[in-house]
């Protein structure tokens, strides 16, 4: 009879935890404490194309970092619908290194969208595959103006262009340095050479006169013969149109030989290349940028990344904001019933061309972008630049294009 009475007792327990767990599932199994429910995730793959290695990786690093930040975040989150897999697609920054990434890309049938081209010359190489393949790309660094001339149906641009930059720079020389004869170089890249015409174009508006303007060879280690000419040219700024590695050893060669113009460049000598490798020869050199390189998301990317942060943390905030557009774009497709990454591409698409109606609040900047050219829109685009001069090694923020009094009509 005891033993009986014990199978009695144990098969009434063994119902009631059954009641118990049913009971708990009614109320939110796998809730986290945030009241929300833990959903089955689709797995998907996004890509970062840029340089990840070699001499440019400085300047798209930190947005690489800012992208795997908030996917990481997306991906704790047991109420986002899908499992994110940042995939690693370096190209050095070259044009050249470009196509097997994006072949790879292609041919994942887990791929929903790319974060990037970081640059603008793998892009332009890139963005016809991209776009016949239907997979959403955006960059948040590629600056030339030609990209948006493409046609590309799936491709979006959340900074300001080297239009806006070099109008906006060549106003700062004129204006905030006070140049009277300019000399403009580029490094005869799809990005050097447009951004020098701009800033030549928008000082000699100014009344800037232009005493030099020409082509240097990106990657040599020699510039004396072009700062010979700069010399000789007479100039009290000079202005060159190319990426950091070139640039420090131009400031630091320049320095050596005696000139004591201003000098200034663009977004993509923006880095800590540039400030280790020109040394206290960069004291004094002006940069621009289409990003704020001291905003709130700063203190967050250096607690997250400590020691590996960027001292300069170049389109940190963008990359982190891109990655936020793709999730939300992937949230909004998979609620809308998409099933496999063909349907949340479309989803992604979607998503982004709708903020026109409803911009996306980002921790860098709003977010919406213009129907037809899939540029970013802005009230003011001024107002998307900011401006910054070295002093004991670091950037030290001048200000907004706005707030220096600075304009201009795209």
């Amino acid at each position: 009879m005891k033993r009986s009475k014990w199978k009695v007792l144990l098969a009434l327990l063994a119902a009631l935890s059954l009641v118990a767990a049913a009971c708990g599932g009614d109320d939110g199994d796998g809730d986290t404490g945030g009241g929300g429910e833990e959903v089955e995730k689709v797995p998907v793959s996004v890509y970062f194309q840029g340089a990840l290695t070699g001499p440019y990786n400085y300047l798209v690093i930190p947005s690489f970092q800012g992208a795997q930040l908030r996917f990481d975040e997306l991906n704790e989150d047991p109420e986002f619908p899908a499992e994110i897999t940042l995939k690693e697609g370096d190209t050095q920054g070259s044009p050249d290194n470009a196509p097997p990434v994006v072949e790879e890309v292609a041919s994942d049938t887990e791929t929903v969208a790319v974060v990037g081209p970081g640059f603008s010359g793998e892009s332009a190489v890139s963005g016809d595959t991209y776009n016949d393949s239907a997979i959403p790309f955006i960059s948040p660094s590629a600056t030339g103006v030609a990209l948006a001339e493409e046609g590309w149906d799936y491709w979006y641009r959340a900074i300001g262009n080297d239009a806006g930059q070099g109008g906006l720079g060549g106003q700062y020389l004129a204006k905030e340095i006070g140049a009277t004869k300019l000399f403009v170089a580029d490094d005869k890249s799809e990005y050097g050479q447009p951004l020098g015409d701009a800033v030549a174009e928008a000082a000699e508006a100014e009344g800037v006169e232009i005493v030099g303007r020409q082509g240097a060879a990106a990657g040599a280690d020699d510039y004396s013969a072009l700062i010979s000419d700069v010399q000789a040219s007479g100039a009290d700024a000079f202005y060159f149109g190319g990426y950091d590695a070139d640039f420090a050893k131009i400031v630091d060669q320049a320095v050596e030989a005696g000139f004591e113009g201003t000098m200034m460049s663009g977004d993509g000598s923006v880095s800590d290349t540039f400030i280790e490798s020109a040394g206290d020869s960069a004291e004094g050199v002006h940069l621009s940028i289409p990003s704020d390189l001291g905003g709130d998301f700063a203190e967050q990317y250096n607690s997250e990344y400590g020691g590996e942060a960027s001292t300069v943390p170049v389109y940190a905030a963008e990359g982190y904001d891109v990655a936020s557009l793709i999730g939300e774009g992937i949230k909004s497709a998979i609620e809308g019933g998409a099933e496999d990454a063909e349907t949340i591409r479309e989803g992604i698409k979607e998503y982004l061309d709708g903020l026109v109606d409803a911009p996306f609040e980002g921790v860098a900047k709003s977010y919406a972008f213009d129907p037809e050219t899939h540029e970013l829109a802005a009230e003011d685009v001024a107002e998307l630049f900011f401006f910054y001069e070295v002093k004991s090694g670091e950037m030290t923020e001048v200000g907004n294009a706005v707030d220096l009094g600075l304009s201009l009509e795209l």
